[in-house]
């Protein structure tokens, strides 16, 4: 490393707008219809939702049929094209769209950043826009730019000066980093695995009540449950705390996890809650609230829920399990007109299925041990992401010869 050394004293890099290094800047739109044009199977629809700095959330992904897809063929997605976010909370997020979830479209909230491959290596420009420095940069011009919510505009997507290094540079820069990317993103297919392991065992237990023994279980005729089973409201047996923090507690610095209504787990410099609980989100735009499963020392949004038990022996697993099966419950009957609201009237209503003691311990026995990994693997990935983002600045401002 060279002491001292800046961006400007690397005299092969240069300095360049990005209308300069693309073939194409523009942002999607909403297929006619909106939501109700979505279908299980065919063309992804890619919306900001689905966008983080650096990787691409498959969750809440829609689709769209061939013929709004061919309709909406001005704004094709094509392979190693980098997306970004041009709207709303999630301005500036940005990412490269993987190739598993092509032919895909894109809606009016995020914007194409197609690369001119004989200029820029599209890894090397999505590692430069999810910098420190050019996230912040980004952020400050969106806060001013739109008139009642933070926007990015073509022009001045098209304007932005980067640095940049010869293509060869380029590209070993972006396979320092990617090595980083690899591990973090083996590590979340482990920690799909886990869950849908955790979720399919849920499923086969207590939706399609295929539990171990059930063949000869005695149902009661009053519930409809196996004997011994109950149906209780959420505000008997469950624990429903919020956090107290506003968003500007958010430190990217900060030592404990930080749970707001998003879907990314944030750090903050305190913590008020320490053991395992659920966290479920109180607002969103959509209604797709958050859910986590937590059990370190952590912090929470003012609009988050914290989730426990009343008794001790309903594992804090099953609720989770419980509450994800509710989400798109609590997405229709959400209160609200552009965010949606989850308030404590609507989760008193709502009841939980409570089995015996010797099928929760059995569940408890299998799930347990599958989030347990995924916290490990969790946090293996927050260090992975610690390590690359030390060196992200230090190589994108060429301090670090490649």
């Amino acid at each position: 490393m060279r002491e001292g050394c800046t961006i400007s004293s690397q005299k092969d890099w240069e300095e360049i707008s990005l209308k300069e290094v693309t073939t194409k800047i523009g942002s999607g739109v909403t297929p006619i219809g909106g939501s109700s044009v979505y279908i299980n199977n065919g063309t992804s629809l890619i919306r900001s939702q689905n966008i983080y700095n650096g990787y691409f959330d498959t969750g809440g992904l829609v689709y769209i049929n061939d013929e709004t897809a061919k309709k909406m063929s001005n704004v094709e997605i094509f392979e190693n094209d980098v997306l970004i976010n041009i709207t709303g909370d999630s301005v500036a997020r940005c990412t490269i769209v993987p190739k598993e979830i092509l032919p895909a479209r894109i809606n009016q909230h995020v914007s194409i950043l197609r690369c001119n491959k004989n200029k820029i290596e599209s890894r090397f420009l999505k590692y430069t826009l999810i910098s420190p420095y050019y996230q912040s940069v980004l952020l400050s011009i969106a806060t001013g730019a739109g008139a009642t919510r933070n926007a990015l505009t073509k022009s001045i997507l098209e304007d932005l000066k980067i640095n940049l290094p010869p293509l060869e540079t380029q590209k070993k820069i972006a396979s320092i980093l990617s090595a980083y990317d690899d591990l973090i993103e083996n590590n979340l297919k482990r920690i799909k695995i886990l869950e849908e392991m955790a979720q399919q065992t849920y499923e086969e237990w207590f939706v399609r009540m295929r539990f171990p023994g059930y063949e000869s279980v005695k149902i009661n005729k009053e519930t409809g449950l196996p004997e011994g089973w109950e149906r209780l409201y959420f505000k008997n047996i469950l624990n429903f705390k919020t956090g107290k923090l506003d968003s500007n507690a958010l430190d990217i610095n900060g030592e404990f996890d930080f749970y707001t209504c998003a879907k990314e787990v944030y750090k903050t410099n305190s913590y008020c809650f320490e053991g395992e609980a659920v966290l479920l989100g109180g607002n969103n735009a959509t209604g797709d609230f958050a859910l986590f499963y937590a059990d370190s020392k952590f912090d929470a949004y003012q609009r988050t829920y914290i989730v426990t038990s009343k008794i001790n022996d309903l594992p804090l697993v099953y609720v989770y399990q419980v509450l994800r099966t509710y989400l798109p419950h609590f997405k229709i009957v959400s209160s609200g007109a552009s965010t949606k609201f989850l308030t404590m009237r609507i989760l008193d209503k709502t009841k939980i299925v409570v089995p015996n003691d010797e099928i929760l311990k059995s569940f408890f026995n299998i799930a347990k041990p599958c989030f347990e990994n995924i916290l490990n693997l969790q946090n293996q990935n927050q260090r992975l992401r610690e390590a690359r983002d030390i060196l992200l600045p230090r190589l994108m401002m060429g301090m670090i010869e490649v």
